[in-house]
C-alpha cells in the first residue's frame, strides 16, 4: 500500500497569506514522493502557482481537468489551479473537487487530500469523507475537525497534551508536538558541527525588522566594542539584514566600525549560513524549529503578538530560552540576550574576566534538548502516516 497512490495537496499562497503554507506542504510533499506518492497540487490561483513552481523546476502544469488522466501522474510534482476556487471561499469548489475525487481513476485505494488552509468549514470536511482519505494541518484549533489524520506541531508540554487530544477528537488519528514540524529539505539531516569554542553567532529577524531590533543590538555592541575588541577571540556576529528591513543604510554604516560584525543581505538558503554559526539569536517563529533540526544552540525573542505562544513552549520545554518582548523593553531583552551570549561562550561583555569555564557543556545540554524537541524528520513522519491511510 502506497506506492503509486495519489495524494492532493490543497493550499494557497499568495501576497494575503503569504508563503508558509505552500513551504510547510512542499517540505511533505516532497518525503511522500520518496515514498513513492503521486503528487498534485491544488490550489487557487495563478499567484499561488507562480509561487509554487518558482520553488519546483521538475513540477508540470495541469491546465484543465481533462488532463487528470493516469497518465498525468508520471513521477513528478503536478499542479492544477482550481477553476472554481477562491482562497478564502472554500465551499466554492467542492463540485469541481468531488468531481476530481470521482471521476479521475486512482486505482484500487481512495486518494489522499491533504489540506491546509485557515479558510476550512466542517460541511467541506465532511463532504470530502465519502470521496477521499483526508489529513488536515491545524494550527489555530477552530473547531474539532472530522478527518482521518489531523496534524498540529505546536511545542505540546505533557500538562498541555490532554486538552489537544480533547480538542481533536472527531480526527481518526493525530500527530501531535514538534517532532512533526515540517521543516525545509534544507534543514532535514544536516546536523551542525559542535565545535570547541564558539566562533560565529547568527542573528535574524525573519524578513523585516519593525522595531529596529538589529540597530539596537549594533548599537549596544558598540558600546561594548573596546571591551569584545580587547578578548582574545572575539566570535564574529552575522546579521541577517531580511528583504523587507528598512534599516540597511544605517546598518551599514555602524557594522564600519565594528570588526566582529558582518552582514548579510539576499541570503536566498539560511541553512548553509545557521549551520556555520554556533549561536544564534532569533525572533520567535518557523526558524525556531528550523535550529532545532540543526542543533544550533540559540535564545528568540518576540515582536508580535503571534510569536508569544511559540516563544514560550519553547522556553518551557528547556529547548529556546525567550529574551522578552523587545516591544516593551528592548534594551532589557538585549542585555537577555548578551547573558545567553556569556553563559554560552568566553565571551566577556563588560571588560569583567570571567572565571575559566568549558563553554561547550551548556551549549551540548541546550543542544540535546532541542533535538529531543524536533530534529528534523517531521515531514517524513507525516508522509509515512499518510502511506498508511
Amino acid at each position: 500500500m502506497g506506492a503509486d497512490r495519489i495524494i492532493y495537496f490543497r493550499t494557497d499562497g499568495n501576497s494575503r497569506i503569504a508563503t508558509g503554507h505552500l513551504v510547510r506542504t512542499l517540505s511533505i510533499a516532497r518525503a511522500c514522493q520518496r515514498l513513492g506518492m503521486e503528487v498534485c497540487f491544488l490550489l487557487s490561483d495563478e499567484e499561488s502557482r507562480e509561487l509554487l513552481t518558482g520553488f519546483l523546476p521538475d513540477a508540470r502544469r495541469e491546465d484543465d481537468s481533462e488532463a487528470y488522466g493516469s497518465e498525468a501522474f508520471s513521477g513528478r510534482l503536478s499542479v492544477k489551479v482550481l477553476k472554481t476556487a477562491v482562497f478564502d471561499d472554500l465551499e466554492r469548489e467542492l463540485a469541481e473537487v468531488s468531481f476530481l475525487l470521482t471521476h479521475i481513476s486512482h486505482g484500487a485505494e481512495k486518494p489522499v487530500y491533504f489540506l491546509d488552509s485557515y479558510f476550512v468549514t466542517e460541511k467541506y470536511l465532511l463532504s470530502l469523507q465519502p470521496l477521499a482519505k483526508t489529513a488536515y494541518l491545524d494550527d489555530l484549533q477552530l473547531f474539532d475537525y472530522p478527518v482521518s489524520l489531523l496534524i498540529n506541531y505546536d511545542v505540546i508540554t505533557q500538562e498541555t497534551l490532554p486538552s489537544y487530544e480533547a480538542a481533536y477528537s472527531n480526527a481518526k488519528k493525530t500527530l501531535l508536538g514538534a517532532v512533526y514540524a515540517p521543516v525545509r529539505e534544507q534543514f532535514q539531516n544536516r546536523m551542525a558541527p559542535l565545535r570547541e569554542a564558539v566562533s560565529d553567532i547568527l542573528v535574524t529577524t525573519g524578513g523585516s525588522d519593525p522595531f529596529h531590533f538589529c540597530l539596537d543590538l549594533l548599537r549596544t555592541l558598540r558600546t561594548r566594542s573596546s571591551c569584545l575588541s580587547s578578548q582574545e577571540a572575539t566570535p564574529v556576529f552575522h546579521i541577517v539584514i531580511g528583504r523587507l528591513n528598512t534599516d540597511s543604510r544605517q546598518l551599514h554604516e555602524l557594522a564600519k566600525d565594528l570588526p566582529f560584525v558582518t552582514l548579510h543581505e539576499n541570503v536566498t538558503d539560511l541553512s548553509f549560513l545557521m549551520r556555520d554559526c554556533d549561536l544564534a539569536v532569533s525572533a520567535a517563529g518557523t526558524t525556531l524549529y528550523e535550529l532545532c533540526a540543526l542543533g544550533v544552540p540559540a535564545v528568540s525573542f518576540t515582536m508580535a503578538d503571534n510569536q508569544l505562544t511559540a516563544a514560550r513552549a519553547f522556553a518551557d520545554a528547556g529547548a529556546i530560552p525567550c529574551a522578552g518582548d523587545i516591544r516593551e523593553n528592548s534594551g532589557k531583552v538585549i542585555e537577555e540576550i548578551l547573558l545567553f551570549v556569556t553563559e554560552m561562550s568566553e565571551l566577556c561583555f563588560d571588560c569583567v574576566p570571567a572565571a575559566p569555564a568549558s563553554c561547550l557543556v551548556p551549549r551540548k545540554a541546550a543542544r540535546q534538548a532541542m533535538i529531543r524537541l524536533t530534529d528534523g524528520t517531521g515531514a517524513m513522519k507525516i508522509a509515512q502516516a499518510l502511506w498508511k491511510l
